[in-house]
């Protein structure tokens, strides 16, 4: 029987599943054909029937495909489904994109699942707990995909309990420093910082202040545009559970990543920068604070600031820097993939494994990087020279950066939600300096050791 245990979605919503054991099988009747009509009931047909018959091509197989994205966003993957559908002589995909996650477990856990689907990455670890979603192990061993080709941090968020029950088709990554270059040349400085230490220092030397003491340009703000929970612990190479289970957000490194934000607080003064927060300029917008200068750094994203981000443009990019006393650390940076999955229930299997493998080819994933500007997965496509034309020259250097071996994320679990919910929660308090970064994450383990034991 499948798991019958409450689902956590990212955000607030809560549901349960109720599944039903043996949905999942994969119902094809190989294509026999009946008896002719000539044929008295039970006959066998004769051979030159059978000849015939056998020599029919079989009709295709159409497989249902949802996704996340908006119409807007949907252009690159509907080409990628057309060029699919015009290639394969047996398998038709009909895509449905603008499914949220809710939508997405609403049909997964009734009768009516799709073929495949592609979701958010940290909904693969309750979904898959509770049943939802088929274990890809026999078609991986079968089809002798490997595993070893793909991004191994993007592979690894697939992972329940050592079981791959999805592939990531896209993978973004938070590795990089952006920062204002007109701050920089203003306040004499030449080139990005390496450390940590030297950016705190940048921040200092990029902060202005009028007259009254208000801040009117800051260097960097660690928690914006949002409290980064996982981001830091791996800049400082930390780790969430270890291999006896035991989870470890109160880990050396993961309380000293949040000491670090803390001290931003202390150097500048929490009312002052909560202040200077609520009169910045909207992200995404020509008032954007990075663009403005009023933030002088920022914590970058392969899609943040494309157009901006030129030789020319205003906006610079940087490795992230690593802690002076870790060297060992350069490189390192968060990954945050698309997972795309089969669910139990599907009626189509082995039509949804042959449309993934697809979705996961070298060719594939080089057309629709080109076309939607991400990071390919596949390992061997970040050095694929046609990504190397002139118009996609900004997403050069985040190709190099996605080799990085100190790429890591979250580890994916049946409380996955929890647990980041909790990090969430501890973080601001220790960054507003109500509790210890120490008190902070040892009460985050308190509250999620008894859930991982119970897994």
């Amino acid at each position: 029987m499948f798991n019958r245990k409450s689902m956590a979605l990212a955000g607030t919503t809560v549901l349960t599943l109720s599944l039903l054991a043996g949905c999942g099988s994969n119902n094809n009747n190989g294509g026999s054909a009946s008896p002719s009509s000539g044929s008295s009931s039970g006959a066998s047909p004769s051979a030159s029937s059978q000849a015939s018959e056998s020599a029919k091509p079989k009709d295709k197989v159409e497989i249902s495909f949802w996704t996340t994205y908006t119409d807007q966003d949907a252009g690159p993957i509907t080409k990628l489904v057309d060029q699919f559908n015009k290639t394969n002589d047996h398998i038709t995909v009909k895509m449905l994109g603008n499914q949220d996650p809710t939508k997405q477990l609403t049909a997964i856990s009734g009768g009516a699942a799709p073929d495949i689907l592609l979701t958010y990455w940290n909904n693969i670890g309750p979904w898959a707990d509770a049943g939802a979603v088929l274990d890809l192990s026999d078609y991986i061993s079968k089809s002798g995909f490997d595993v070893g080709t793909v991004i191994p941090a993007a592979m690894e968020r697939m992972k329940i309990n050592d079981k791959y029950y999805a592939m990531p088709f896209t993978m973004s990554m938070a590795s990089s420093l952006m920062y204002n270059k007109k701050d920089f040349a203003d306040a004499g400085l030449t080139k990005p910082p390496e450390t940590l230490e030297e950016l705190f220092d940048y921040a200092k030397q990029l902060t202005k202040k009028d007259a009254n003491g208000n801040i009117t340009q800051i260097g960097f703000i660690p928690d914006f545009p949002w409290i980064d929970n996982v981001f830091w612990p791996v800049i400082f190479g930390g780790s969430w559970i270890d291999a006896n289970g035991k989870v470890t957000p109160n880990a050396e490194p993961n309380v000293k990543s949040i000491a670090y934000q803390r001290s931003f607080y202390e150097e500048f003064g929490q009312s002052q920068i909560d202040k200077f927060k609520s009169g910045m300029g909207k992200r995404g917008t020509p008032q954007d604070p990075l663009l403005t200068g009023q933030l002088a750094m920022f914590i970058g994203w392969e899609y943040h600031f494309m157009p901006e981000r030129g030789e020319d443009g205003p906006i610079g990019v940087a490795p992230f820097p690593y802690p002076a006393d870790h060297p060992e650390l350069k490189g390192s940076g968060m990954v945050s993939p698309r997972a795309v999955f089969i669910p139990q229930k599907a009626k189509h299997q082995d039509e949804a494994w042959e449309f993934m493998q697809y979705l996961m080819q070298a060719d594939t994933q080089v057309q629709y990087s080109l076309d939607a500007h991400v990071i390919p997965t596949i390992t061997s496509a970040l050095d694929d020279e046609r990504l190397k034309v002139e118009e996609n020259k900004t997403m050069w250097e985040f190709y190099e950066r996605a080799k990085s071996a100190n790429l890591n994320g979250f580890p994916n679990s049946a409380y996955i939600n929890e647990y980041l919910q909790a990090l969430t929660e501890e973080t601001e308090k220790a960054i507003k300096g109500t509790l210890s970064p120490q008190e902070a994450m040892d009460n985050v383990a308190k509250k999620i050791q008894p859930l991982a034991d119970g897994k």
